[in-house]
């Protein structure tokens, strides 16, 4: 089968998805918005087509001039920016795909969508949104928006959080976990370097990430337990350097120079010997539709603990491989970093579990299953 896969840039989360199309026989593209700053192309090179010259004059100025200010106006792409209709038609053609997945209900799905169609392509949606969510708003815009973008979706999120009160399953949504080889088995794992719990926490810095309150957290463990934090971060904008400083300056003033070590724009290839560091692993955020982190370290024979505000908290299997935390609540997160770190054999218990985790539930073949659900119920197998 050809598969062609149209996303706003090729996230790492897909790498391992594009290594299973492959290894399995079928042959793939990646068309990107635009490229960012790390990504892994070992499997695929992603074919960059940009945006149209109208929509890339309105976004230099409505960037730089109306919302100079504003940290998320580049963001403003994703859901508005218009491809070059006659470049993308170009590589459709001569790809002659026999699926097009298509992230997110955006202006670039609209016109991508109706390229497919006009081909006869069948397509799938991929977004973050949960298959168990709040009920759907049924206003004419989005009705509108739905019916001019795939019909069926997949989304590696099932639910944000663990709890299912007052939510509802999309009948056309179908959970397509992110996949994760398994990276560092329990009987190669080494755990406790320099004698003490080695705690990680991943993410860009800005405030949603809760660099603050994890820190916080832990210093306020530091009499009780012989820890230290590690934080790999992105640096990309002037927004991420001050809040950086920040950071390095609480730090400073707290005498904890010893107990944290702060590591920025680590390379996608050097993030595995910061994995391997590791005893435990912590997602402090809030408003994340849908980290690959967790996972990530579960590969790592890690025990993962996340905040509720996660697409991808139900991927920890809570009080086996880790734990939930209520989102922004310091004094829950503290408590769940005692549950696992009170007792060193536990670390390695829960780790193990986590390894196992990942081998059977997270791999292609639990991903390529959806996407034969689906396929036969457009009438294509």
């Amino acid at each position: 089968m050809k598969v062609i896969y149209m996303s706003h840039r090729y996230h790492p989360n897909q790498t391992a998805i594009m290594k299973g199309w492959i290894e399995n026989g079928h042959e793939v593209r990646f068309l990107s918005q635009y490229s960012g700053k790390i990504e892994d192309h070992t499997y695929v090179k992603p074919i960059v087509v940009g945006y149209s010259a109208l929509f890339n004059a309105f976004n230099h100025i409505y960037v730089n001039v109306i919302r100079r200010n504003d940290p998320a106006a580049i963001d403003m792409r994703l859901k508005l920016g218009i491809p070059p209709m006659f470049k993308l038609a170009k590589y459709i053609k001569e790809f002659k795909p026999d699926l097009a997945i298509l992230r997110e209900r955006s202006m670039y799905t609209i016109c991508m969508n109706a390229l497919c169609r006009h081909y006869k392509i069948p397509t799938i949606l991929y977004n973050m949104n949960p298959v168990w969510d709040k009920p759907k708003k049924m206003d004419l815009a989005h009705k509108l928006v739905w019916k001019l973008t795939p019909e069926y979706r997949i989304t590696p999120t099932n639910l944000v959080g663990i709890d299912f009160t007052g939510l509802v399953k999309d009948e056309k949504a179908y959970w397509a976990p992110y996949l994760m080889e398994p990276q560092v088995s329990p009987a190669d794992k080494k755990y406790f370097k320099d004698g003490k719990i080695n705690i990680l926490c991943i993410g860009k810095y800005q405030e949603r990430k809760n660099h603050q309150m994890m820190i916080e957290a832990v210093e306020e463990l530091l009499p009780e337990y012989d820890i230290h934090l590690t934080v790999a971060g992105e640096i990309s904008n002037h927004f991420h350097e001050e809040y950086y400083k920040k950071i390095r300056e609480y730090i400073r003033q707290h005498g904890l120079e010893d107990r944290l070590t702060l590591l920025v724009n680590i390379k996608k290839e050097d993030m595995v010997r910061v994995y391997k560091a590791a005893d435990v692993f912590v997602l402090p955020s809030t408003g994340e539709p849908a980290a690959v982190t967790p996972l990530e370290a579960m590969a790592h024979s890690l025990p993962a603990i996340s905040g509720s505000d996660n697409g991808t908290a139900s991927y920890i299997d809570y009080g086996k491989t880790g734990y939930v935390f209520k989102d922004n609540d310091k004094e829950d997160l503290k408590d769940k970093l005692r549950k696992i770190i009170c007792d060193r054999d536990n670390i390695v218990k829960m780790g193990a579990e986590a390894y196992r985790h990942v081998q059977e539930n997270f791999q292609f073949s639990n991903y390529y299953g959806k996407i034969e659900e689906i396929m036969k119920k457009q009438g294509r197998q």
